[in-house]
């Protein structure tokens, strides 16, 4: 008679256990997963409350749990620690008799904590991915070796619904990252000229490229009363955080412009708005170039590489060092205005953020430098500046080999018009 009263709870514990498995393997929510364990955990072993401790790293805590708030353990401490640590089930009659139970839980909840039982979550790869815990018997007897048969059951269905869903989980979060970056790149392509400006006295052609979803590079054409300012810059880092203060530099500069003043007090305002909100490890550098119609040029720039010059009749590269101090450091900086004199017709400046000259040749782990910059100018000088333009990005792309930019990476290059074509420009 007792034989067919086990058979019989047996059979039922069993049929339960496959109900419980359907609803798990077609549930999504990770949070209402653990709900239908726990209940279900509770129930079969006709415990008093349950808990259920997710790994994550080296600790395990209480996702979801009765009667009690969060709780945090190291692997390997306490009971449900140790379980995560060995994978080994723990099945204790008397807790306070145990070492590894720690009494403070009860005295701050005003449970009194009997007999436990604790087994592990453990997926088809054998990684444990959480901890079952069961406290308390209604019956007030320990748990028996069929509890943890029966619960051992569950929890084998239990471990493979939660890793799933945990990928789909990842997986949805996954997508919504990438739809927000997308959003987010759209966003910082429309902050972007969409072309240079057409000038009387000189051609203009930018490239810009990223190698994150979104840049921390920037560049701008900003035309005013008998001159247009070129307008490059490069904050540290790359990726969202510097898209941020790209866009927020961008816009305190345009603000500025709203107002008459130099290209150097510009520079130096613009300093003392970010410097308020950069944190102490993050700075931006910007170069302001100014072409007047009448083919004076000159530049003021905070940290950034001076315009490279080109110069035709000679087929030379002159690179000037005068710069001031990076923007959003100090509070205060001035900056100088320096003219760039003698810009014969044909002559080229090239603006551009380091990520052109520091591009990594994967095999020998060489940067194109400087040296390869100027040696491209040189030898595509001559050529009109959307040419050049794409020369260099050939170069670069073939100094990478194939090798993904591990910076953004911006170019303006500006041809200075020979007369002729400058007085036929104007005459139409």
């Amino acid at each position: 008679m007792a034989s067919t009263t086990v058979i019989n709870r047996l059979t039922s514990d069993l049929n339960t256990i496959l109900s419980i498995s359907r609803s798990m393997t077609l549930e999504r929510d990770l949070d209402t997963l653990l709900d239908i364990i726990l209940q279900a955990t509770t129930s079969l072993v006709s415990a008093d409350r349950s808990s259920l401790f997710i790994v994550e790293g080296e600790t395990i805590w209480t996702r979801v749990a009765q009667g009690s708030g969060v709780i945090r353990l190291p692997i390997g401490t306490g009971i449900a620690g140790t379980v995560a640590h060995t994978g080994v089930c723990m099945n204790i009659p008397n807790a306070y008799e145990d070492d590894r139970f720690d009494p403070q839980h009860d005295r701050r909840s005003g449970y009194m904590t009997t007999s436990i039982l604790c087994l592990p979550l453990v997926n088809h790869n054998d990684h444990i991915v959480g901890v079952i815990q069961v406290l308390n018997k209604e019956n007030g007897e320990p748990f028996s070796e069929y509890d943890e048969n029966v619960l051992s059951a569950l929890c084998s269905q239990a471990a493979v619904a939660i890793e799933k869903t945990q990928l789909i989980s990842r997986d949805i979060e996954r997508q919504r990252m990438a739809r927000d970056m997308e959003l987010a790149r759209s966003i910082q392509r429309r902050l972007l000229p969409d072309a240079a400006p057409k000038l009387s006295a000189w051609d203009l052609q930018a490239w810009q490229t990223s190698c994150d979803e979104t840049s921390g590079d920037y560049h701008d054409f900003v035309r005013g009363d008998g001159w247009c300012d070129v307008i490059i810059g490069d904050v540290s880092g790359h990726g969202i955080g510097a898209a941020l203060l790209m866009g927020t530099a961008r816009a305190f500069l345009l603000g500025l412009y709203r107002n008459e003043s130099t290209p150097e007090q510009r520079i130096a305002d613009l300093n003392d708005l970010l410097e308020k909100d950069m944190a102490d490890d993050v700075f931006m550098t910007m170069c302001i170039c100014r072409l007047y119609d009448d083919g004076r040029c000159g530049y003021v720039s905070a940290g950034h590489e001076p315009p490279l010059i080109y110069r035709a009749s000679t087929q030379q590269i002159e690179i000037p060092e005068e710069t001031g101090m990076m923007l959003g450091v100090l509070e205060g900086n001035e900056y100088d205005y320096y003219e760039i004199n003698d810009i014969g017709p044909d002559d080229r400046l090239l603006l551009f953020t380091d990520g052109i000259f520091e591009c990594i040749d994967a095999e020998t782990e060489k940067s194109w430098g400087m040296l390869g910059l100027s040696e491209c100018v040189q030898k595509h000088g001559q050529k009109s500046v959307s040419a050049i333009v794409d020369a260099i990005r050939h170069e670069v792309c073939d100094h990478m080999a194939g090798t993904p930019s591990q910076d953004d990476m911006t170019l303006v290059v500006v041809g200075r018009k020979n007369r002729a074509l400058q007085q036929g420009a104007q005459e139409q």
